[in-house]
């Protein structure tokens, strides 16, 4: 019988009749060699979307010119003549599927449109145009034209930016819109009438200077007759504070730019509209079936579960496992230092081929597992899908460990949706034999006969051994994000992690007067992990006061006493003290069980690491791989 949801009906975009509604955005996998040629991992990762679904499938960000792919290493170099040998393989794999293949042209140069010479401007268009044959000479059946995010060909639309006196300045619209439509019908030119051409943009670009809404409506109306499908998403990458609409972090609401889609929808442009931004099945659902936009581009949600528009089809959206926007697909540094794409959540993912299939364990084997928690879940169902029936040991009467505490803040809804699916998820499987509310003793352990044993008992909270550390006005933070304790009027939290800045975050917008102190600096806390640049700027629009450098010394019933860099004395008056000082292993649980059986495995926070959801989760795939 045929689906009657709003996502799964066809479109035709131009030439083209598209299965569905969903597009899978572009993105940079880092999966092709150094000098971009394809190589077999980059046609598994990207031919997994079109098999699990995908009405298109479009290969991310893919260099122009020589230049700028001698600095952007690993991703598709379209510049490259004989690059149409590999993408013929990628289009043969999408193909094979029913999926549209489509392809993101992109120039990303430091220089301002004012600094390239005329020829230099022609030689652009040229560039596009040599980029988009090639692509049609590799049987891709769309090219994407990325005209957003503040890149090459964005610039040349912006007064702010482009300050050029010639025909392609912007003294007025016609000069400023004559880049962008030379560059489409040179492109037009080269791929002809039979493929199809979207153009991605800002529907603003966020910051004051920038290009905004009713601009952006200017150009889109300009270049409509043009093309076939109109890609809105926003911000400008060298802007850094409109990045998280490109890329959008924990924090951000959901789906982030469906407002700037619907509005282009709203003015009667006559082309398809697709959105992008943190989307996820049902949201889709909603923004295409109430008429918002008319297709959904989506790839972390895809990352984390290729397999999302088969389970939402079948009406297991509860199955879906959720994305937690942690970044781990972005990398930290992904044109400096590239990594191979990996997800938080979903250990496989960018691993292709090695885990394109789940390889059966040996038939029979007996495992325990000890600890329920993130990486001992993890552990548990994929040794499920190996054939195994494995034995979980949790001594709380619940499943989830710190992963649940992780997810405890308001602001955290992500990794909350995660900790429900795992949970959910292994308690669903009926494979795995669930000992909750059950100590794994030594005795316990033996008595399963194991073959192997998985160690997951998590950590700790670090205590420091200072005066008043005991006091009735002490706690940790997250029992404030639990809602086990409810502090009072001014507080403050001793360690500004990731974990103490958003429980600063939740506080300060209650009304509580907040402090964050810490030994490190916030430049040095922002160099150990990202996200916390972002946490920090949310905590101090909110109102929060951070001391750097500063360590707890003693507590008092309605004072803190810090020691600042230079060793002096600072009192704080405060009601209410949190400790978010990290955590450490629970290794005295892990000596008592270690020796029991041969092959033993421990995972997760305690694993003498600094533990995340992203560690937990390899870690605990891996062990299940390995049994």
């Amino acid at each position: 019988m045929p689906d009657n949801k709003a996502v799964f009906q066809p479109i035709q975009v131009g030439p083209l009749r598209v299965r569905n509604r969903i597009e899978l955005s572009p993105a940079e996998p880092m999966l092709c060699t150094k000098d971009g040629l394809v190589t077999p991992e980059f046609v598994g990762f990207t031919a997994q979307f079109a098999k699990m679904g995908a009405g298109i499938v479009t290969v991310g960000d893919s260099p122009v010119t020589q230049a700028y792919a001698n600095t952007n290493h690993y991703v598709v170099n379209l510049a490259d003549p004989f690059i149409v040998h590999g993408l013929f393989r990628v289009t043969d794999a999408i193909h094979r599927w029913g999926a549209v293949a489509s392809i993101e042209l992109n120039l990303r140069d430091e220089r301002l449109p004012a600094e390239f010479s005329h020829d230099e401007v022609k030689d652009i268009i040229r560039a596009f145009a040599d980029a988009a044959e090639r692509c049609r000479k590799a049987e891709f059946d769309m090219v994407m034209l990325h005209f957003g995010h503040g890149h090459t060909a964005a610039s040349f639309y912006s007064p702010h930016v482009n300050k050029r006196t010639d025909e392609y300045g912007c003294q007025n619209f016609e000069n400023r819109t004559r880049f962008a439509l030379e560059m489409i019908d040179a492109v037009r030119e080269r791929i002809g009438p039979n493929m199809a051409i979207e153009v991605r943009m800002s529907g603003d670009e966020i910051y004051p200077e920038g290009v905004h809404f009713e601009d952006a409506l200017r150009f889109a109306r300009a270049i409509e007759d043009r093309i076939d499908l109109l890609h809105v998403s926003a911000g400008s990458m060298y802007e850094p504070s409109t990045i998280a609409h490109i890329i959008q972090n924990t924090y951000m609401p959901r789906p982030t730019n469906l407002y700037l889609a619907k509005k282009f929808k709203a003015a009667g442009l006559k082309i398809p509209v697709v959105s992008v931004g943190s989307f996820d099945m049902e949201s889709a659902e909603k923004a295409v079936s109430e008429g918002e936009c008319d297709m959904v581009a989506m790839i972390r949600a895809f990352l984390a579960d290729p397999e999302m528009m088969l389970k939402f089809k079948a009406g297991k959206a509860d199955e879906i496992r959720p994305c937690i926007r942690c970044g781990a697909c972005t990398g930290a540094d992904p044109h400096g230092c590239p990594k191979p794409i990996r997800c938080g959540v979903n250990a496989p993912q960018g691993r292709q081929p090695l885990f394109d299939e789940i390889p059966p364990a040996e038939p029979g084997k007996k495992v325990v597992i000890v600890g329920g928690g993130c990486a001992g879940m993890e552990a548990a169902r994929r040794l499920s899908e190996r054939g195994l029936k494995p034995v979980l040991f949790e001594k709380e009467p619940q499943l989830g460990g710190s992963l649940r505490t992780a997810g405890a803040n308001p602001i955290k809804s992500d990794v909350r949706r995660y900790a429900e699916w795992s949970e959910r998820m292994t308690l669903r499987d009926g494979n795995i034999d669930l000992r909750l509310g059950v100590e794994a003793t030594r005795e316990r352990i033996l008595a399963e006969k194991p073959d192997a044993l998985i160690i997951a008992v998590g950590s700790e909270p670090i205590i420091p051994n200072v005066p008043g550390v005991d006091g009735a006005n002490v706690c940790l933070a997250s029992e404030i994000d639990r809602g086990m304790i409810v502090p009072g009027k001014r507080v403050v939290i001793v360690g500004a992690g990731l974990t103490g800045t958003e429980t600063a975050i939740t506080l300060a917008r209650d009304g509580h007067d907040v402090t964050v102190l810490d030994m490190l600096s916030l430049n040095e806390l922002r160099a150990r992990e990202k996200a916390i640049g972002t946490a920090v700027k949310l905590a101090q629009d909110a109102g929060v006061k951070f001391l750097e450098r500063h360590r707890l010394a003693a507590i008092a019933a309605d004072s803190l006493t810090a020691l600042d860099a230079d060793g002096r004395e600072v009192l704080i008056l405060c009601d209410t003290v949190a400790l978010s000082l990290g955590v450490r292993p629970r290794t005295k649980v892990i000596e008592k069980l270690e020796g029991l059986v041969e092959e033993t495995y421990v995972v997760g926070d305690c694993n003498n690491r600094q533990g995340n959801v992203t560690s937990a989760v390899r870690e605990g795939f891996y062990a299940a791989m390995n049994v």
